[in-house]
């Protein structure tokens, strides 16, 4: 079998400081056909190629400092965050800017709203490469993301049907009792994430930890089948157990 092309992701890890700890933005998919059926996740998605048009740099800080390829990374994540929540965050916007139409584009949210989108507030926080063999396959670029909004998050009620502010352990909790479908990956970076109480915490130790690929080896244990990844990796777990189908 000829293996899947991988398509470059961002997923979008927006904290917040709430009154008993970190919490982060979390959305539950629709309960389709796909892999994600049901699964808590961060928001987040393909990258387009809108967010490497070229205009975007007049409506970005802190795109100088950036290459071609990132800058449309951290792009995506904000489109994308905007797209499943309703969520714009947008630096000096003159207009509260509304989610954007089908036939409308996030470049023009944007610039409509005359905000600015301020890309060094999206900091790399995980890289992780779908295994071999998959159906579909994901370069996905986790970005921690700590502006601040006083817009509620709604979910768009295509791809997502809830969106909600949680603890990272509360999250890893609801995961553990069969209450959520929690992902591995998602899995892991909630893990990583509850070893900070604050937001300025999770920022401090994302800036220095060092962020390596990592890609999920798939191994068969009789009846059994589990998600591993080397302990170098940094992560508080290293397996997983997948659901029997």
């Amino acid at each position: 079998m000829t293996d899947q092309p991988i398509r470059p992701s961002t997923t979008v890890l927006l904290v917040r400081d709430g009154p008993e700890g970190i919490e982060v933005l979390m959305v539950v998919r629709q309960n389709d056909r796909s892999q994600y059926a049901s699964a808590m996740l961060f928001p987040g998605g393909t990258v387009d190629p809108s967010d490497s048009d070229e205009r975007w740099l007049s409506l970005c800080e802190g795109a100088a400092e950036l290459d071609a390829a990132e800058r449309a990374r951290r792009i995506a994540g904000f489109r994308e965050l905007h797209e499943e929540t309703g969520i714009a965050l947008l630096q000096g916007a003159e207009q509260t800017p509304e989610r954007a139409a089908r036939e409308s584009s996030f470049y023009e949210v944007v610039r409509s709203s005359g905000g600015r989108l301020d890309l060094s507030a999206m900091v790399p926080f995980a890289h992780w490469i779908t295994p071999e063999g998959a159906p579909k396959r994901y370069e996905v670029f986790f970005r921690l993301c700590w502006l601040p909004t006083d817009m509620a998050a709604i979910s768009d009620g295509q791809e997502t049907v809830a969106a909600e502010w949680l603890r990272p352990a509360d999250a890893v909790a609801l995961g553990a009792s069969g209450q959520r479908n929690l992902l591995f990956p998602t899995k892991c970076q909630l893990e990583l994430l509850a070893q900070s109480r604050t937001v300025e915490e999770a920022l401090a130790a994302t800036r220095t930890r060092r962020i390596m690929p990592v890609s999920p080896r798939v191994e068969r244990r009789g009846e059994r089948t589990f998600l591993s990844i080397p302990p170098e990796a940094g992560y508080p777990i290293c397996e997983f157990q997948m659901a029997t189908p």
